[in-house]
């Protein structure tokens, strides 16, 4: 075998390494997208929402939401919560994470990602998060479906 395909199978070798780490996180990244979006038997539900209704809006920010309305998978509410960390003066989302877990959340639903710092504290706590655009009422809706 001369020098040049030395290279050229080299080179091949190369490529279809790295085709198989971007097609192998690509799988990764579409499994973990399917698994955040199913609701799971038993999973409990953190929407954080702008008020107490059911047609209240889901908030932006989850951690200085006011309300977090805490439903099963089954769409049947549990209960709403007022969020009783908006006073602190840091550290509000990692408290709510906190408070959530241990209200027994797996799933929280908010427009964005949380902060660093409450996703830390989500994610070493098991709880998922989803994001959604609408009311408490829509995704109480997608729950019944």
């Amino acid at each position: 075998m001369s020098i040049c395909e030395q290279k050229q199978s080299i080179n091949g070798s190369i490529k279809m390494q790295t085709f198989h780490r971007i097609l192998g996180l690509i799988i990764v990244f579409l499994v973990n997208a399917m698994l955040s979006h199913t609701a799971i038997a038993g999973d409990v539900f953190a929407i954080a929402a702008d008020g107490p209704q059911p047609m209240a809006q889901i908030v932006k920010l989850a951690g200085i939401a006011p309300y977090f309305h805490i439903y099963d998978d089954k769409g049947s509410e549990v209960k709403v919560l007022p969020n009783p960390h908006l006073k602190l003066e840091f550290g509000i989302g990692p408290a709510a994470a906190a408070t959530l877990a241990d209200e027994g959340v797996t799933v929280l639903v908010a427009r964005r990602i949380p902060g660093p710092k409450m996703h830390d504290v989500l994610t070493e706590r098991n709880v998922r998060i989803v994001r959604r655009i609408g009311t408490v009422q829509d995704v109480v809706n997608e729950l019944r479906e």
